[in-house]
This record gives C-alpha cells, sequence and structure tokens, in this order.
C-alpha cells in the first residue's frame, strides 16, 4: 500500500493540474465514491485550487470548500489517460460499464488534460467533503508529520508511552502517527536498534524514534517512494527508494550492519523484518 512518500509524490506529480477546472468528472465504478457528502456532478466546474496530501490521504482542494480526499489503497495511481503504465486493452474500456472496465474507477477531464484512477484491485476510494479536519478528526488520523510537524511530533511522544502493544503495530496505527506503513516502519526501527516487537511504552527514546521515522520518509520522498510491488507516481515511473531499503523485504539476506541474517516474522498478521542481533527487545 503506498506510504506517506509514494503519495507525496503522486500530489507533487499532479501539481501541474493546480489552477485548472474540471469540465468533466465521471465515474465507472460506483464502490469508489465512498462516505461523500456531496454528488460527483457538484464537482464539475470548480477549480482545482491545490493538489496535497495528508498522510496516506491525497488531497483534491476545488473552489468553493470542497475537498476530495483519495485513499489509493493498495494498487491504486492517478495517471493521464495516455500514460503507457495503463494497459492498451484496459484503456479501450474507458466509458464503458463492464466489471472489466471498472479498474479505470472514474475519469477527471481538466479541458485537455485527464487523468484516471486505474486501481487493478479496486480498494481506493474518493470521499467529497467540506471540512477536511472534521473528517480527520471524525476518523482518528494524527496530525501530518511534515504538514503539521510540531503538533504531530507532540501528539505523538504524548501518546506512545502509554502504548501496550508492540511498537511495529504502534505505528501502523494512524491514530499515533499518520503515513506510515509497513515498509517505514521496519526501516526506522533498525535504524534505532529497536526490536518490533518491544512494546511501544518500553521504547527507551521515543523522540530518537520519532526523527528516524521522519528522516527515512523524507529520504524516500526525494527518491520517488518505493516501489516494491506496484507504485507508481503520476508520471508512470517507479519510486527509487526500494534500492535503499535495509531491513523491508530482505528476510534471510545478511543485515547491512552485522551480516547475521534478517529475521521476517508475521507480527499483527503484518510481515515484520528485523535483525536480532541489532534490534534488542525491552
Amino acid at each position: 500500500m503506498p506510504e506517506l512518500p509514494e503519495v507525496e509524490n503522486v500530489a507533487r506529480g499532479l501539481k501541474y493540474l493546480e489552477g485548472r477546472t474540471l469540465r468533466n468528472f465521471e465515474i465507472f465504478d460506483d464502490r469508489v465514491w465512498f462516505e461523500s457528502e456531496l454528488d460527483p456532478e457538484s464537482l464539475n466546474g470548480r477549480r482545482l485550487l491545490q493538489v496535497s496530501r495528508r498522510g496516506k490521504y491525497l488531497l483534491l482542494r476545488f473552489s468553493g470548500g470542497v475537498s476530495v480526499l483519495q485513499h489509493l489503497r493498495m494498487t491504486g495511481k492517478m495517471l493521464e489517460i495516455e500514460s503507457r503504465a495503463i494497459p492498451e486493452h484496459i484503456r479501450s474500456q474507458i466509458g464503458t460499464r463492464g466489471p472489466k472496465a471498472r479498474q479505470i474507477r472514474c475519469r477527471f477531464d481538466f479541458g485537455g488534460k485527464t487523468v484516471v484512477f486505474y486501481d487493478t484491485r479496486r480498494f481506493g476510494t474518493l470521499t467529497a467533503v467540506k471540512s477536511e479536519e472534521a473528517y480527520f478528526s471524525a476518523k482518528g488520523i494524527a496530525p501530518d508529520p511534515f504538514e503539521q510537524e510540531a503538533e504531530a511530533r507532540a501528539h505523538f511522544l504524548a501518546r506512545i508511552p502509554a502504548v501496550g502493544r508492540p511498537v511495529k503495530a504502534a505505528l501502523l496505527d494512524q491514530s499515533l502517527i499518520a503515513g506510515v506503513g509497513n515498509i517505514y516502519a521496519d526501516e526506522a526501527l533498525f535504524q534505532v536498534g529497536v526490536d518490533p516487537r518491544t512494546a511501544a511504552r518500553r521504547v527507551k527514546d521515543p523522540e530518537a524514534l520519532w526523527h528516524a521515522i521522519r528522516s527515512i520518509l523524507a529520504v524516500s520522498m526525494e527518491e520517488g517512494g518505493s516501489s516494491i510491488v506496484n507504485y507508481l507516481g503520476a508520471d508512470g515511473e517507479p519510486g527509487r527508494f526500494g534500492e535503499r531499503l535495509k531491513v523491508y523485504g530482505r528476510g534471510g539476506e545478511a543485515c547491512p550492519n552485522c551480516e547475521k541474517p534478517i529475521k521476517r516474522i508475521q507480527l499483527g498478521g503484518r510481515s515484520t523484518h528485523f535483525c536480532s542481533a541489532c534490534q534488542k527487545k525491552r
């Protein structure tokens, strides 16, 4: 699933649409329009003021105080309709209503520039709201580590001492820190030498963990994110940070610090990678 760096790069890749008017918005898969306060037709004629992000959510802010919050989920991609990343047999089905055509969930026509939401597993969602803050508050989404840095840091440091769950599971909780998923949780815990099975409240230096998370996320953003399975940016290109991962996806390989084999376990139903020599359980 795209995490904060991947969504940030999608947002950056769509910045060129800012200032354009949405001429026509078409939905081909009704399931994509999720928990929305407005009808899809109400977006037509609105100007796209800003493309942004909060945690794992892509934010499309339109005139009239309307925001579309997009969650890419497992396989969602925002691509120009001509992108080579869209298989030709899928692109040719746009506008039809058959099940296969629904891999193109919807189409945004900005008059000369058309972007589609291509989502092979069809888990992604779009939610139109009048108040982003009300929506994120109701969902319990933490402040963003970059857009709301001071608030997010204080929120994280105040809550983690009371969390009894394994720290890896805690980092995946979007009410504690927004935007972190499996990849960057494993990498951050390796950087600070903490076993992912350690109870979050027993982490000796939560502030060091916070800085490790932000540092890794920042580097990944500049590298275009991580393309582990099928993530692509808005330009249809994969991210480059996967080449720099030290433990995630490297079970059985030598630890880059001590050369002992990296372990891969299931923790809370998620694959977890760590070095048992470098990362001590407390």
